[in-house]
């Protein structure tokens, strides 16, 4: 597999501060997934519930306000390596341009399964920026390793 990578992106109108903490603290993570455990030390242990997955690893980086990244796995049924979510936040004007990537997958379908599910939880993260703090999504799109496509491109 050429490029084993899942990739998400959106221009939000909030600044990169604003929407750190919602991929960088337990309460911002709390509002978009269904549980968390999560602390933003490099090292700390981190689980979440989604749907019905538990998804377990470590935190690998923070770069407040504009990088957070972690390992993860699911026990349940594991990838079978290493694999990492990093969410990586860049000032674009008075907007934010948003980028959720993971990378590590052993096959094709992992990595499509993942893309699928990462469409789901990006959305509910989008939607938890414009709740918590008044982001407004401009544009949103996806870059897998099959091309990209272009998802919602909506304004609120």
């Amino acid at each position: 597999m050429a490029d084993p990578r899942v990739e998400l992106q959106a221009e939000v109108d909030v600044p990169r501060e604003a929407l750190f903490g919602m991929v960088a603290t337990a309460e911002g993570l709390a509002a978009w997934l269904d549980e968390v455990e999560f602390r933003p030390e490099v090292g700390a242990h981190i689980g979440f519930l989604m749907r019905e997955a538990r998804a377990t690893g470590e935190v690998l980086a923070v770069d407040p306000p504009q990088h957070v990244s972690w390992s993860i796995d699911w026990p349940d049924e594991p990838i079978g390596t290493l694999s990492v979510v990093a969410f990586d936040l860049v000032d674009h004007g008075h907007r934010t341009h948003i980028t959720v990537r993971q990378v590590g997958f052993r096959t094709r379908a992992q990595r499509d399964l993942h893309e699928e599910l990462w469409r789901y939880w990006f959305a509910r993260l989008l939607e938890a920026a414009r709740r918590e703090v008044g982001a407004d999504v401009t544009a949103a799109g996806a870059s897998t390793a099959r091309g990209t496509s272009t998802g919602d491109s909506a304004s609120t």
